[in-house]
């Protein structure tokens, strides 16, 4: 329950800041693969956490709160590390999407302490929206990842 605006603010900016790192991380990670499949679904991807945050921002206004506009700069980084690791490892598709399930665990812990914080019911219907999207990308991303995982070599 939130106990001051303080607490609903930051839960907001928090959940606004997760999105846009998750756009950005998935445009490198769409920029990273080979893989025309991966290549899609990580722009797909990336376009939808693009509009969960806007989403966000215009439902907050509805209420009367304005949310600042975080860059999400971590995503940034969090893309750039994809970038170079693709680059660096044989098996580019396996790394990217170890990175990007990554990233969808701290979305889904991201939203599960927003969600706690947040009381308006309104806002709480659009979160479990995104955070079932969410949870089914992070299925799918891991499925993927299990596909493309490195067979081990036989010891003789």
């Amino acid at each position: 329950m939130a106990e001051t605006l303080h607490d609903f603010s930051a839960a907001v900016e928090n959940l606004i800041a997760i999105n846009r790192d998750a756009e950005q991380g998935f445009r490198a990670a769409a920029d990273s693969v080979g893989d025309t499949v991966l290549k899609r679904m990580f722009v797909e991807l990336s376009g939808q956490r693009a509009g969960f945050a806007s989403e966000i921002q215009d439902a907050v206004r509805k209420i009367g709160f304005e949310p600042t506009n975080p860059l999400g700069a971590s995503g940034t980084l969090h893309g750039v590390w994809i970038a170079f690791k693709g680059k660096m490892l044989a098996n580019k598709e396996h790394a990217a999407l170890e990175e990007a399930e990554r990233g969808e665990d701290q979305s889904l812990r991201t939203y599960r302490e927003a969600m706690a914080l947040i009381l308006q019911p309104e806002l709480l219907t659009l979160l479990e929206r995104q955070l079932a999207a969410i949870q089914e990308s992070h299925a799918r991303i891991r499925a993927f990842r299990n596909q493309t995982a490195p067979v081990p070599a036989n010891k003789s």
